[in-house]
C-alpha cells in the first residue's frame, strides 16, 4: 500500500516546486529482505523520482532506526506530513490520498 500511495501523490504533486517528498525505509524486522537493493527495485518498478533512503537499527537501540523513534513512528507504511513551518501536521500508520492531498493543500 505504501508505494502505490506515494506514486499517486507524487503524481498529484507533479511539478509544485512547493511539495517535497522523500521516502525512508525503516528496517525494524525482516532485515534478509528489506534490504536497499529491494528498496531500490521498488524505486524503479514504480518509477519513483524522489530520494530515498534506507535506515535500520543498531544493537544499541534495539533493532530500531533512530528515525522511527525520532518520529514516534510504528509500522510501515508510516506517513508523516510536515507543513512549511517544520510542523508535524500528519504522522500515522497509512494514509488515504485524498486526505494526504487535503492536508497538503
Amino acid at each position: 500500500m505504501g508505494f502505490p500511495t506515494l506514486k499517486k501523490l507524487t503524481e498529484v504533486f507533479d511539478g509544485n516546486d512547493e511539495i517535497v517528498f522523500l521516502a525512508v525505509q525503516t528496517v525494524f524486522e525482516g532485515h534478509t529482505y528489506n534490504t536497499e537493493d529491494k528498496l531500490h527495485e521498488n524505486q524503479l518498478k514504480y518509477d519513483l523520482k524522489i530520494p530515498m533512503a534506507h535506515a535500520v537499527g543498531t544493537t544499541g537501540t534495539h533493532r530500531i532506526p533512530e528515525i522511527m523513534m525520532n518520529y514516534r513512528s510504528g509500522g510501515t507504511p508510516w506517513k508523516v506530513i510536515i507543513d512549511p513551518s517544520g510542523k508535524v501536521i500528519y504522522n500515522a500508520f497509512h494514509i488515504q490520498v485524498d486526505k494526504a492531498v487535503s492536508l497538503i493543500h
